[in-house]
């Protein structure tokens, strides 16, 4: 009897040590769910999607069925440009709660302004920013953003000024101003608002490579290499970071770094057309040139990047070093078409589109430049979007047939060329 008396005790006690490590446990979850909710809370607050993508992945462990989880992942996602994941994890949160509610409304507004589709959600979201100041910084950013996308730099521009004068050092809306400049050529202008934000938040890694490149583009090359070798230590096996990195050397007269780390990068990605392209310069300005060398990697980085202005000219200019006259003048003639067709897309986008952007006939101008080049796809949107505007414009349905023709899908093509027809 005594026996049984002991086990009983020995058991009970057994069954209470065992609840309470559960209880400790679930208690110890669901402070580290909350941790990673505060912290995700915070980075979106500093405009750090990604930081903030992750955190509510590890939160999701423990709650991923809370709805307000999956909204913050939406908003994460949109920021950080992923507005495939943005509408995934808002039809996710839907789903959790029963249906739509008024915070998913509001958020799959922002997710279609970011994606360009402003027209319909405009005057929801203008009414919401001036009901609610709390929102308001969230339309200002998802308008600006949808704005460039579609090249209204006009309406973009006007969204990042506005709210730049309530936070004038908001480092996303200076970031976004940036953009904006650099998109209407105002490349000086830009990089003041790049280097404005890097003061404010050195860890914003996207503005100062948005920054590097800007730079290049006006020739500031020391000052570009300083922000690319950041990235550089950080990343040494991007081949993206080398390319613009040993350009840099190159204008300033460090040939031999520049051959060195190209040579690294392409025994890594040998097809990295940007890479060819900087390391067939490289054999170009070599004194004295190599000049077979400089043909061969052309040719191929030409292969890799066709509607590149750049790459077509040095080709042309190797050729001419060569002696291949015909060749060269020939090549010389692409570079010209390339250089002409970027020439009129960066017109579009930085004036005529923002000063226009409902014509149907820029519109499908911008389609037919694009389907010209590698973004064929791209080409296809905007021709889409010149329909959506005037839906019996006829040059839209005839390049779309043809496109179509080209691609394999005769049944689309046979659609558009009906409708394209008198």
């Amino acid at each position: 009897m005594f026996r049984r008396l002991v086990s009983r005790l020995f058991t009970r006690r057994g069954l209470a040590l065992a609840a309470a490590v559960l209880l400790v446990g679930y208690g110890a979850a669901q402070a580290w769910a909350w941790n990673h909710l505060r912290a995700a809370r915070a980075a979106l607050a500093a405009y750090h999607p990604e930081e903030a993508s992750d955190r509510l992945a590890a939160c999701a462990r423990v709650w991923g069925s809370r709805p307000e989880v999956r909204l913050l992942a939406s908003r994460a996602a949109r920021q950080s440009g992923d507005l495939g994941a943005a509408d995934h994890e808002l039809r996710a949160c839907e789903q959790l709660q029963g249906g739509a509610s008024d915070d998913t409304a509001f958020e799959w507004a922002l997710t279609q302004a970011a994606a360009g589709n402003v027209r319909e959600v405009e005057p929801y979201l203008q009414k919401r920013a001036e009901q609610s100041p709390t929102a308001a910084a969230l339309v200002w950013e998802a308008l600006a953003a949808g704005y460039l996308r579609v090249y209204r730099t006009l309406d973009a521009m006007a969204c990042a000024e506005h709210w730049l004068k309530r936070e004038p050092d908001n480092p996303r809306a200076l970031d976004l101003r940036g953009q904006i400049y650099v998109t209407g050529r105002g490349l000086v202008r830009g990089s003041d608002d790049y280097r404005r934000v890097l003061q404010l938040d050195p860890s914003r890694k996207q503005t100062r490579w948005r920054l590097a490149v800007c730079l290049i583009d006006l020739g500031a090359y020391d000052e570009a290499a300083g922000h690319l070798e950041v990235f550089a230590r950080d990343a040494p096996d991007d081949p993206e970071v080398a390319a613009r990195l040993a350009r840099c050397y190159v204008m300033t007269r460090q040939g031999a770094e520049a051959r060195a780390l190209l040579d690294a990068a392409l025994a890594r990605h040998p097809d990295h057309g940007p890479c060819l392209r900087a390391r067939g310069q490289v054999a170009l300005t070599a004194d004295p040139p190599d000049l077979e060398a400089a043909e061969g990697y052309l040719r191929r980085a030409a292969a890799a990047l066709p509607d590149d202005y750049q790459t077509n000219w040095s080709l042309a200019e190797a050729m001419r070093q060569r002696g291949k006259a015909d060749e060269a003048k020939a090549q010389l003639a692409r570079a010209e078409g390339v250089r002409d067709r970027a020439e009129r897309m960066a017109e579009l986008r930085s004036r005529k589109l923002a000063e226009q952007p409902l014509d149907p006939a820029l519109h499908y101008e911008m389609g037919t430049l694009l389907l010209r080049g590698p973004h064929a796809d791209v080409g296809v949107q905007w021709l889409t979007s010149a329909l959506a505007l005037d839906p019996d414009h006829k040059p839209s349905h005839a390049a779309l047939a043809d496109h179509y023709a080209r691609t394999g899908d005769p049944a689309r093509a046979a659609d558009h060329r009906r409708r394209a027809a008198p």
